[in-house]
């Protein structure tokens, strides 16, 4: 659900620098999966890296992971989203680093808890390659974390986890995911039900933390 759509002055958003930082934490995490494979989006465009932890499922440059609750017990917002980049790690916006973030796989599902459900969405007609390169340069320029119910779409600090996916493949593929005519002028509220939503997307596999 969006709310307060209008247009405001133009926002601007700056992808000169690029800096990666990673959480490498070692805890040994198994886990249960459940695929629903889609051979029609196996296309060129997206580089394939290492499967999915616990599944034979090939990740994908552009995947967009959405996890059922909030991480950092935000009641604002239900659900979390971050986009795989071509490190095969997870870039998103999260409350506990306050700002934007890369995490490698094992780092990223230490910050669910047991027991929780990991869904892949992957794009269709070999979108992804370009929004994931634009989030791992502009995360860095989140520094903080807030849901703000009515702000610009194209504003990238505060941020949060669905707002930034949006703009991921608005600024970087040109793409509204929503399919709602939005842009980054736009005065609106993006949830991470709304990105999954999607008909840019496709759900692949899930599978669930067991620590």
């Amino acid at each position: 659900m969006l709310l307060g759509i209008t247009s405001l002055g133009q926002s601007s958003v700056s992808a000169n620098s690029l800096d990666i930082h990673e959480n490498v934490l070692s805890e040994d995490i198994t886990v249960n999966e459940e695929v629903n494979n889609d051979e029609g989006l196996i296309t060129p465009f997206a580089e394939i890296g290492p499967t999915y932890p616990g599944t034979n499922f090939a990740m994908r440059v552009g995947d967009v992971l959405y996890s059922t609750k909030a991480l950092g017990g935000s009641s604002a917002i239900v659900g979390h989203t971050g986009i795989v980049n071509s490190d095969f790690k997870v870039v998103h916006v999260t409350l506990p680093v306050n700002g934007g973030t890369i995490d490698n796989m094992t780092g990223y599902m230490y910050r669910h808890g047991e027991g929780e459900t990991i869904k892949v969405y992957r794009p269709r007609d070999g979108m992804g390659v370009n929004a994931a390169k634009w989030a791992t340069y502009n995360y860095s320029y989140v520094k903080e974390y807030l849901i703000q119910i009515a702000s610009t779409l194209g504003s990238i600090s505060p941020n949060y986890c669905s707002k930034f996916v949006w703009q991921a493949f608005y600024f970087g593929e040109g793409t509204d995911i929503l399919n709602k005519n939005l842009n980054a002028n736009t005065l609106g509220f993006v949830t991470p039900g709304n990105i999954t939503d999607s008909p840019y997307l496709s759900y692949q596999i899930s599978f669930k933390v067991i620590r």
